[in-house]
């Protein structure tokens, strides 16, 4: 679904950029070299049906270009936020991919399909050993990296702001395959009998991956700054007040209560976990510096659990403002924009259970039900632009998503009611977005 609305976001966007006035060639002697940043996502789908991972990192490109069909690259990236600790994967992951893009230029933008061999490393992956305690054996797990082959195969979709500036576009399935490899076993441990391993064979899995950035080109032979001359696209004026576009999101949701240590309901740091999804955005340029908008997002990964917090899909409304400066070729702005974040399934308590031990001692456990949970937020970052045309736009969004959380109860089992509940709170959340837009 995800790869289906990028797809149509790119087609939408050629459509109307096929005119006599943009289809025509880009010169021959384009700039030769590239280097670039770009922002990452990467949907880690564990073996064995494990479940699926949104790691979310940045990175830096090396380009060089043959001809306006034919280039050769190498890219690296780097995902803080990594993948939950498993036999294959965990931690910090690094990726490197080597390979070439092929497809066509035009004067302000360009379309190619790439194959690009390489590696992705884990840095905290879980290997299970055996000791032995008096005779008695026993097992624990060590933590080691693990470096897996992979096969990044896709399309990337490219604008021209001007002939030095580019804002370029991957979509891609990153292929995993991972090894041969030891796992414990689903059944239990007979006294004195063998300990459960087993080997798990080799799998290859595919990851959706998003990258999204800038970059810089130089070399090549005369032709101005500009191709084509220049776009004239920072201006609202002659009615191109109105904006639409379609986006990427990653949202990384921070579960642990911002004042952790102080409450004893929650000793332990649970990090974030990031959301991978897609939405819309329209919007109304009132000057040149002011404009008001609405933006949506929707996150298609379930999420599971007994959380009386977040759980479910989540989707997000933001309403609001943004202000700054547009020049000829990119704008910068400040945003705040008020709205909501709703989780579709999360763990409601409707009562509680009373458990009665041998010693006499009496607890009560939470009973659960699923509904829906809306919570207020707000958006308030920076917004950068880059105009290729008049009409045609990109845009990238990095801001601090904050949730405010009322107060709700808890998961935890109490000797005596009423039960402990978790206290209101706000919580930071990083969020991401990487899209491309039409005024008019």
């Amino acid at each position: 679904m995800l790869t289906r609305a990028l797809c149509a976001c790119a087609a939408l966007t050629l459509a109307l950029l096929l005119s006599p006035a943009d289809g025509r060639a880009q010169e021959h002697d384009a700039p030769k070299l590239e280097v670039g940043v770009q922002f990452s996502t990467l949907s880690v789908n564990l073996p064995g049906f494990r479940g699926t991972e949104n790691a979310v990192g940045v990175g830096g490109r090396v380009t060089y270009n043959f001809n306006d069909y034919f280039a050769v690259e190498a890219e690296g990236n780097l995902f803080p936020t990594g993948a939950q600790a498993d036999y294959v994967t965990g931690g910090a992951a690094q990726q490197a991919q080597f390979g070439a893009k092929v497809g066509k230029r035009w004067n302000r933008f360009g379309v190619f399909a790439k194959a690009r061999p390489g590696f992705v490393s884990f840095g905290q992956t879980l290997s299970p050993l055996q000791g032995d305690a008096g005779g008695v054996p026993f097992f624990y797990f060590a933590r080691e990296r693990k470096t897996h082959f992979s096969m990044d195969v896709g399309g990337v979709l490219e604008f021209y702001p001007s002939r030095r500036l580019l804002v370029r576009f991957d979509a891609g399935d990153t292929i995993i395959r991972y090894g041969e490899h030891r796992e414990l076993q689903p059944f239990p441990v007979v006294p004195g009998g063998p300990l459960p391993f087993g080997t798990a064979p080799a799998e290859t899995t595919h990851s959706f991956q998003f990258n999204a950035g800038i970059g810089f080109r130089f070399g090549g032979g005369a032709g101005g700054d500009d191709p084509a001359g220049s776009p004239r696209s920072a201006t609202v004026e002659g009615g191109r007040r109105f904006e639409v576009g379609l986006q990427f999101s990653t949202l990384a949701l921070r579960l642990s209560p911002e004042s952790l240590g102080q409450d004893p309901l929650f000793p332990f740091d649970e990090g974030s976990q990031a959301e991978a999804g897609f939405g819309a955005r329209v919007g109304y340029n009132v000057t040149e510096r002011l404009a008001f908008e609405a933006e949506g997002n929707f996150y298609p990964r379930r999420r599971y659990g007994f959380n009386t917090t977040v759980g479910g899909y989540p989707a997000q409304m933001q309403f609001g403002a943004k202000y700054g400066k547009r020049w000829e070729h990119f704008g910068v702005f400040a945003k705040a924009r008020p709205g909501f974040v709703t989780f579709s399934s999360v763990a409601d308590v409707t009562g509680y259970e009373s458990v009665t031990y041998l010693d006499g001692r009496q607890y009560f456990f939470p009973v659960f039900d699923e509904r829906s949970k809306t919570y207020f937020s707000m958006d308030v970052g920076g917004v950068f632009e880059f105009y290729p045309t008049k009409r045609v736009f990109t845009r990238f969004d990095v801001g601090d998503t904050m949730i405010r959380y009322p107060v709700r109860d808890s998961t935890a089992v109490s000797p005596s009611l009423p039960a402990p509940r978790i206290p209101a709170e706000l919580r930071h959340n990083l969020q991401v977005t990487a899209g491309i837009g039409l005024r008019f």
